[in-house]
C-alpha cells in the first residue's frame, strides 16, 4: 500500500496537475453565470461555500449581482445596446448572458488604415503596481491567473463573424494584417504585463468548434491562427509561466495542433466530443480542464445522472501524475444538479499513486 500522499495548498495542486507533477487530488474550479445567481440567491452561494475550489476565495468573489432593471421593456423582455472601447455595437436579449455584435466597427476593410486600437488595459505605472501587489496576495493561496486576451473572437467582434468567415474563406490579405495588428498591439502587450506582474498562468479564450467539427477549414486554421498562437505560448513560456486555453465546441482535429506549439492546458467543451478520444491524443502531454458537460448532462439529467458522469470522466482522466482538472460552467443548472456535482467531485478526486 502506497503512503498517503503530502497535502498541498490549492496553487501548489493546480500546478502540480497542470505540469503532471503528482497533484494530491484532482483540482477542482467552477464558474457561475449571473443567471443563476438570479434564480437562487443565496442559497447558490451559501453551497458553494460548503464546496471551496482550488482556483479562488469563494466568500471573497462570489457575490449576489445587482440587477440591470434599466434595459427591462414594459413587456417584461431585455434589450440592450452597448457599444464597446473598440467600436462595435453590442445587443444583449438576457440580463448576464453575452449578447452578440450588431455594428463591428471594421465592417469595412477600408476602414483599417485609420483604426486606432484602444489602450492595453492596466498598462499605466500606477496599474502595474496595484496588479502586481494583487498577483502577488492571489499566490499566497491560489495560481496567479494573468489574462491573454480573445484573439479569433476579437477579429469577429472587430469585422462581424460572418465577415470574418468569408475573409478567411477567401483567404484575403487584409484577414493577416488584422490578425498581426492585434497580435502585436494588443495580445502581446497584454501576455507581456501579466508576466511582469508574476503570473503562473496566462489564459486565453477562443471558441473553434460547432457541435460537430472545427467552425474552419483546419487548413486555414494552421496557417492563419497557429503561428500567431505559438507566438503567444512562446512568450508565456519564456516569461516562466503556463498557457491556458478554452476553447468550445468540437476541436478534436487541432488538438494535436495545440500540443505541438506548445499549450499547457486546455479547457474544451466534453459534450462536442468523446472522452476517450481526447485521452488518447493528450495524456501526458496536455492538461485538460474538463469542462463538464453543462450542454446536456448539468442542465438536463437527474442528480443520480450527473454523479455517474462525474466518476466516468475521473476514471478516464484521473491519473496519480496529474493532467486533468475538473471545471464545471453552471448556468441553467438546477440546483440540485449543482449539490450533486460537488459531492461527486469532492468523492472521486482523490488520488492513488
Amino acid at each position: 500500500m502506497s503512503a498517503p500522499r503530502q497535502k498541498m495548498n490549492c496553487r501548489e495542486r493546480v500546478l502540480r496537475a497542470i505540469q503532471f507533477q503528482g497533484p494530491d487530488r484532482i483540482p477542482f474550479s467552477y464558474s457561475v453565470i449571473p443567471p443563476e445567481l438570479f434564480k437562487y440567491g443565496q442559497r447558490f452561494i451559501d453551497l458553494c461555500k460548503q464546496y471551496p475550489n482550488d482556483f479562488y476565495d469563494v466568500e471573497r468573489v462570489l457575490q449576489l449581482p445587482q440587477r440591470d432593471t434599466e434595459h427591462y421593456r414594459p413587456d417584461g423582455s431585455y434589450y440592450k445596446e452597448w457599444t464597446d472601447e473598440w467600436g462595435s455595437v453590442w445587443i444583449f436579449f438576457k440580463e448576464g448572458i453575452s449578447g452578440e455584435v450588431k455594428k463591428p466597427v471594421l465592417d469595412d476593410w477600408a476602414k483599417l488604415k485609420n483604426y486606432r486600437f484602444p489602450a492595453v488595459p492596466n498598462s499605466s505605472p500606477e496599474d502595474r503596481r496595484r496588479v502586481k501587489a494583487e498577483m502577488q496576495r492571489q499566490k499566497e493561496a491560489y495560481v496567479g491567473w494573468g489574462a491573454g486576451h480573445a484573439f479569433f473572437e476579437q477579429m469577429q467582434w472587430l469585422r462581424g463573424p460572418e465577415n470574418l468567415l468569408m475573409d478567411i474563406a477567401s483567404d484575403c490579405e487584409e484577414v493577416y494584417q488584422l490578425a498581426d495588428l492585434l497580435l502585436e498591439r494588443r495580445i502581446l502587450p497584454m501576455i507581456e504585463l501579466a508576466l511582469e506582474a508574476g503570473a503562473d498562468v496566462i489564459g486565453f479564450a477562443d471558441d473553434w468548434g460547432a457541435q460537430k467539427q472545427l467552425l474552419i477549414n483546419p487548413k486555414s486554421w494552421r496557417k492563419l491562427f497557429k503561428p500567431r498562437y505559438k507566438k503567444m505560448f512562446d512568450l508565456v513560456r519564456q516569461g516562466g509561466a503556463l498557457a491556458w486555453m478554452h476553447s468550445d465546441g468540437a476541436t478534436l482535429e487541432i488538438m494535436p495542433d495545440w500540443i505541438e506549439i506548445g499549450l499547457n492546458v486546455l479547457n474544451p467543451q466534453f459534450s462536442c466530443m468523446d472522452l476517450e478520444a481526447i485521452q488518447k491524443i493528450c495524456a501526458g502531454k496536455l492538461c485538460i480542464a474538463g469542462d463538464i458537460d453543462r450542454q446536456w448532462t448539468l442542465p438536463s439529467g437527474t442528480p443520480e445522472q450527473v454523479r455517474e458522469y462525474i466518476h466516468k470522466v475521473a476514471k478516464v482522466f484521473g491519473s496519480p501524475q496529474g493532467g486533468f482538472i475538473y471545471l464545471l460552467g453552471l448556468e441553467d443548472t438546477p440546483i440540485e444538479n449543482v449539490e450533486a456535482a460537488f459531492q461527486a467531485i469532492y468523492q472521486a478526486r482523490d488520488l492513488r499513486a
